[in-house]
């Protein structure tokens, strides 16, 4: 493919994206699927332009005059790659699949870009720059830009079958530039567009490692799962965090997995069975009667990793933040809530329930978990745990631990 052409196809992906169709990854892989003749490295070069518009949406639209995937890569091509207005006229013409000439309007908005509002200069919805601006302070800024950035490749290293030390060697001898995360003492991390590789290697297949951030690896260690304790994940998805807790338990006790996408949850079945946990239990629907069966007398641990903005993962899914509203983050919060009064009558009294989300949005966080004990008389915040791009290196995450007085 020229250059043209995949300028061309960065923006048809980019148009499925921002109306909604699809999320970008599934968008270049359905492209990929339906363009054979396209080789691994045009879509590399595709996918890599795509995440950067996405990254820098805002001063991209500010460039070129709109937000369609044509006017999205033109712009691209002043505010990433910093290209006069000739040099983007002949990428536009370069051969039959190109996105085509120049019209004069087109000319003179590239050739005339200036900065734009802070909102545009900080690639954020403007709805949110308040709420960013009282989770963030001073330190605004700083925490967007690194929120923008590519963002690398985590591994959890399976203790019940490797350890870190192994790993690390094995995965430098296989060519990659393998490094101890700082702060999970499981965690390894990869540069970023490592995940091809990864899921071919033999320590994926054998469930030596998995896929996972340093901050849900450090958001479990947080929540603190002892060895023979129950434990129930009340939103488990593909059960990442599960499988992680299993193996801090030493594989004893129970953990009870449960999500309402029981088809996510089915996807818990492979990954448990490649890991050798043999202490988790496919519980269901969190609000279901068997999982109340299962919990008994109470829980010690309920851990809620709710529904919510993803804001924190803003630098690996940057289309989120395009794609958020006032009307999802409602229902994101409302079903918050109803997770976390769930949660309060499945712990034991002894127990404790711990609040995680993937978010920097305080009324997600801090917010979220105040309320609830504001709901639940006796119930209070025992201790916090928060990450961000630009503090911790990690994806944008909370925690806070909730215990009975």
């Amino acid at each position: 493919m020229t250059p043209g052409a995949r300028l061309a196809a960065a923006a048809e992906v980019l148009d499925q994206v921002l109306q909604g169709r699809s999320a970008a990854d599934r968008a270049l892989q359905a492209w990929g699927r339906s363009h054979r003749f396209a080789g691994s490295k045009d879509r590399a070069a595709i996918a890599e332009r795509v995440y950067a518009v996405l990254r820098r949406l805002g001063e991209c639209e500010a460039a070129g005059g709109a937000r369609s995937g044509r006017s999205l890569v033109l712009g691209s091509l002043v505010v990433c790659d910093r290209l006069p207005v000739p040099a983007i006229a002949q990428l536009a013409t370069d051969g039959t699949h190109a996105p085509g000439a120049l019209s004069r309007a087109e000319e003179s908005r590239l050739a005339g870009h200036v900065a734009g509002p802070e909102d545009v200069l900080l690639n954020v919805p403007s709805w949110l720059l308040v709420r960013l601006r009282a989770a963030f302070g001073d330190r605004l800024e700083a925490e967007l830009s690194a929120l923008n950035a590519r963002a690398p490749l985590d591994l959890r290293v399976n203790t019940l079958k490797a350890r870190r030390e192994d790993m690390l060697r094995g995965l430098i001898c296989e060519g990659l530039a393998a490094q101890a995360c700082a702060r999970a003492p499981e965690g390894i991390r990869l540069p970023a567009g490592a995940d091809a590789r990864v899921s071919s290697l033999a320590c994926f297949a054998e469930g030596w490692v998995e896929v996972q951030d340093e901050s849900s690896q450090l958001a479990v260690r947080f929540a603190d799962p002892k060895p023979g304790e129950t434990v129930i994940d009340l939103a488990s998805g593909a059960g990442g965090k599960a499988l992680a807790m299993a193996a801090l338990m030493q594989d004893r006790g129970r953990v009870l997995a449960c999500d309402v996408a029981i088809e996510r949850l089915m996807a818990l079945g492979a990954r448990r069975s490649r890991s050798g946990a043999t202490i988790i239990t496919m519980a269901g629907d969190p609000y279901g009667e068997r999982l109340t069966q299962l919990a008994g007398a109470g829980a010690d641990l309920v851990f809620v990793d709710a529904p919510c903005s993803g804001s924190g993962t803003w630098r690996r899914n940057p289309e989120a933040k395009w794609t958020l509203d006032e009307a999802r983050l409602q229902g994101y919060l409302a079903a918050q809530v109803q997770l976390l009064d769930r949660a309060a009558g499945l712990v034991s009294p002894a127990g404790r329930i711990v609040h995680a989300v993937c978010s920097i949005l305080p009324e997600e966080g801090p917010e979220q978990a105040a309320a609830f004990c504001a709901r639940h008389a006796g119930w209070s915040v025992s201790r916090t745990l928060q990450l961000s791009p630009a503090s911790t290196d990690t994806d944008g995450f909370f925690a806070a631990e909730l215990r009975r007085s």
